[in-house]
């Protein structure tokens, strides 16, 4: 070979070369930019805090919902609110599905949330959104080709009806973002403590899970500037958003949200804003005056061979989530 043929092949080995770098450089780049793809469950219509969460999962580009159910007492309502809702942020084409009216042994509690009073008659949700909402869970599940992330911010009673009627989904659930629970108080979280028994078999189903709960949420609340920042906003998503605040304080002005569940669906892509610790989560169930209590065992005071699965929430970085969770509730709806 001369020399200029040398020279001639070098130059090509260094393009192709560079070439494939550039190309799995990209092709890493765009895996690990792809939107974690998840499925919400709420109790949307309580507390304003679902709602939300709700608008926060619809805004944040790092997450792809899959699903939306609904959970516990009024269903029907619920599930045409959350499709309300749903059409507001322009993303209707996401499945929804009502689910169990009843936790599985208390009874359906009568709910007279003021913010279902932005329904009107037109606001009815499709046929398909009757459907049980443990099986559009086990449906989604089973027929992705990736892992979902579970993100139940209510009780948790369709998480578990999924898990006994199909066990086989727990190897298609990359973890599940709970907003429940209390793990330095001696104090019953509404979630946990409305459906016990669902709770504890979450809990010890050996799905990886990361539980924000009353230690970290309650330290995440608005302000009367910050309601002011989403009324400027001047956009139909805020604008919404803040008409379910209002119906939700009652007249009560100096009243303002406490970000629960938003929480939950920011640690979900960003779990950097809170510390967590590793251990094991049981659940109170058979006490009327301590029903609902969390109990953590840190994963070094287990029995020899257990493995811990659950991380807890422990500190929270306040002001990062509360600026990002303004910026994006105050931006236009991104649609699909």
């Amino acid at each position: 070979m001369n020399t200029n043929e040398h020279k001639s092949g070098l130059f090509v080995f260094i393009r192709v070369h560079l070439w494939l770098t550039c190309f799995f450089l990209f092709a890493g780049i765009c895996h690990a930019q792809r939107p974690i793809p998840i499925i919400f469950d709420t109790d949307i219509g309580d507390d304003i805090d679902d709602a939300l969460a709700l608008a926060l999962a619809l805004q944040s580009p790092e997450l792809d919902v899959r699903a939306v159910t609904t959970v516990v007492d009024d269903t029907e309502r619920r599930t045409r609110l959350a499709w309300k809702q749903l059409g507001i942020y322009n993303r209707q084409d996401i499945p929804v599905a009502t689910g169990a009216s009843e936790p599985l042994l208390d009874p359906v509690r009568t709910t007279s949330a003021r913010q279902f009073e932005v329904l009107t008659s037109q606001d009815s949700a499709p046929a398909a959104a009757r459907r049980r909402a443990a099986d559009l869970i086990i449906e989604t599940l089973l027929a992705s080709s990736e892992k979902l992330t579970l993100v139940p911010v209510g009780p948790l009673t369709n998480i578990a009806l999924a898990l006994k009627t199909e066990p086989a989904i727990k190897a298609k659930i990359e973890r599940i973002v709970i907003m429940g629970g209390a793990f330095e108080m001696l104090t019953p979280e509404y979630n946990i403590r409305r459906d016990r028994v669902a709770a504890e078999i979450v809990f010890r189903s050996g799905v990886p899970i990361t539980a924000v709960g009353l230690d970290v949420t309650t330290k995440c609340k608005l302000q009367a500037a910050d309601i002011d920042r989403l009324r400027a906003a001047n956009n139909p998503a805020a604008t919404f958003l803040v008409r379910l605040i209002e119906l939700w304080q009652n007249g009560r002005s100096n009243q303002f949200p406490t970000l629960h569940d938003p929480l939950a669906v920011a640690v979900s892509f960003l779990p950097t804003l809170v510390e967590t610790r590793l251990g094991r989560v049981d659940v109170e169930t058979n006490s009327s005056l301590t029903n609902g209590i969390t109990v953590f065992t840190p994963a070094d005071r287990l029995p020899k061979g257990e493995v811990a699965s659950t991380q807890v929430a422990r500190q929270v970085d306040v002001r990062r989530f509360v600026d990002m969770f303004l910026e994006r509730l105050s931006a236009a709806p991104r649609g699909k």
